[in-house]
């Protein structure tokens, strides 16, 4: 799942998103490689830090990302990574981890034993997950909590970048 934060929430995003667009490639290049380097750690620790079993760390803390470019920063969790040991890619359950999923949901099918008869089979396919949420477990709400944290570092990154950079032209 992937959450980009809006900039028209705010003037200053819309004010760094305007600076961005004015400045040369390698300064912006190096504002998205530093707000990268700087955020992806918080995300990844808000993100871990609301998991509470096994599954959701390998599904969503351990596939945390931050992408960075000149007009927004996206937070995503659940689309990377190999497959885990059950089979199931985290890109295919990290709705039903992050969101839960009804816990009588039964499945019903038909197999056959060795020997060639036929025997129907049930199983409960959703008792791995959690009860339904609808705000979610770990990544909205660890969205909530460091998006504001995010937006300020990108707006004072580049700030901070753009100057360093002018005050080094105006040396040279």
């Amino acid at each position: 799942m992937a959450l980009r934060i809006s900039v028209f929430a705010s003037k200053e995003l819309q004010q760094t998103i305007a600076i961005l667009k004015g400045v040369d490639k390698d300064i912006s290049k190096a504002i998205r490689i530093h707000i990268r380097s700087i955020t992806s750690g918080e995300w990844a620790e808000a993100v871990r830090g609301r998991t509470s079993n096994a599954q959701e760390v390998k599904v969503l803390a351990n596939t945390a990302r931050v992408l960075v470019s000149n007009q927004n920063i996206t937070l995503r969790a659940g689309h990377i990574g190999k497959a885990l040991s059950g089979g199931a890619k985290p890109s295919d359950i990290v709705r039903p981890v992050e969101f839960g999923a009804p816990q009588n949901t039964v499945n019903t099918y038909t197999a056959r034993s060795r020997k060639g008869k036929t025997f129907r089979v049930t199983r409960h396919t959703n008792r791995q997950f959690r009860g339904p949420s609808r705000t979610g477990y770990a990544v909205y709400p660890a969205a909530s909590k460091v998006i504001p944290r995010i937006a300020s570092l990108f707006v004072q990154t580049t700030i901070r970048t753009f100057f360093e950079g002018f005050e080094r032209a105006g040396r040279g």
